[in-house]
């Protein structure tokens, strides 16, 4: 369902470069944490009247999820952007994946439910904004009962059991938060305020390559590319497969003319991009725009070999068929686009929220 996670940019500092005033990394992370996680006086005290006491764990995370998302209780709609705290999501009642999480955990805490929150490592969505890519992964609640681990996602009308997500801390999950709003805040043209927030970010997860990747979009577009480099080369540290930092880095190197240290990060970067099913869509993408449409089919097949469950796959296979006269095989790609469309629809548990919606 959401997109609100872990956005990789087209551009991270070193750690000195943050020394800017005032950030919320200034207070101490465990205060900077505890702020993040609590519930507003109102919803704490809503709690008693879903009578959680005396029932199963798995029951009171059915009921929590229950008041959330029905019109008797939170009546939480889903709003991709802006990327709001637990309280503003409340007032407001419009959350993203990450928010939800955010006020799912809090709530659960306070019902006894030792809930925490998980990160899948697959890209759940991308999209291009002028010229830069965004890709987000998805975040979630999990918790721990008759030895399985369930986790609670608001993408789905169920409580399922996964075992594919990671745990993360609720250091790195406010982390996220912050790392969120730095993306927010350097897409509205606020590079001041992307600088502070990622800032706080890199503060409680110095060691996220994402966060590094993301800082250094951000250095870069504030004309500091000594700074953007050392970034992305933190973010490479951490994880040498970072397609971000690497697209970011190869880029940078390609437009400061350093062929040689480009060639050497872009060939890195096509061994990752090969077994990435979103580098693969864009291959396509960029082949289809040259009218190679049957290149273009082989890579929007490889990425559905990669990742087969993405509609938006199947329906741009459709199309590079259709432009190469296979009308029968694009019907096909059509039709399981279309169906997955479909299952996706009638799984969704919390609407969009759209102007003039609450």
């Amino acid at each position: 369902m959401s997109r609100a996670t872990l956005f990789l940019l087209l551009i991270a500092l070193a750690g000195a470069a943050y020394a800017r005033g005032p950030t919320p990394a200034e207070q101490a992370p465990e205060a900077q944490i505890q702020a993040a996680m609590a519930l507003p006086d109102e919803l704490r005290q809503a709690l008693p009247a879903l009578e959680l006491d005396n029932v199963s764990e798995l029951d009171r995370v059915r009921r929590l999820f229950e008041f959330m998302v029905a019109e008797d209780g939170l009546a939480l709609r889903y709003l991709e952007q802006p990327t709001y705290g637990i309280a503003e999501s409340y007032a407001r009642r419009e959350v993203n994946c990450l928010s939800f999480t955010m006020m799912f955990i809090a709530l659960a805490r306070a019902a006894g439910v030792d809930a925490y929150a998980q990160m899948s490592e697959d890209t759940l969505a991308m999209r291009l904004v002028d010229d830069t890519l965004l890709r987000a992964r998805h975040v979630k609640a999990g918790i721990d009962a008759n030895r399985l681990q369930y986790t609670v996602d608001v993408g789905w009308r169920s409580i399922v059991a996964e075992r594919r997500p990671r745990r993360i801390s609720d250091a790195q999950l406010v982390a996220l938060l912050h790392n969120n709003n730095a993306v927010e805040n350097l897409q509205g043209g606020d590079r001041a305020g992307a600088a502070v927030e990622i800032a706080a970010a890199l503060a409680l997860d110095p060691d996220s390559a994402m966060i590094w990747s993301n800082a250094g979009v951000i250095e870069l577009r504030s004309g500091r590319r000594d700074a953007a480099e050392r970034a992305y080369l933190r973010a490479l540290d951490l994880d040498r497969d970072n397609i971000g930092a690497l697209g970011n880095l190869v880029a940078l190197y390609r437009a400061t003319g350093a062929a040689r240290l480009a060639d050497r990060y872009d060939d890195r970067l096509r061994d990752v991009q090969a077994s990435d099913p979103f580098s693969q869509f864009l291959m396509a993408q960029g082949l289809m725009d040259s009218g190679a449409y049957d290149m273009a089919a082989s890579h929007y097949r490889r990425a559905i070999r990669l990742l087969p469950n993405q509609p938006q796959f199947h329906r741009s296979l459709a199309d590079a068929y259709e432009k190469a006269g296979k009308d029968r095989a694009a019907r096909r790609a059509r039709d399981h686009a279309l169906a997955l469309e479909q299952r996706r629809y009638s799984q969704r548990s919390i609407p969009e929220a759209r102007p003039g919606s609450g």
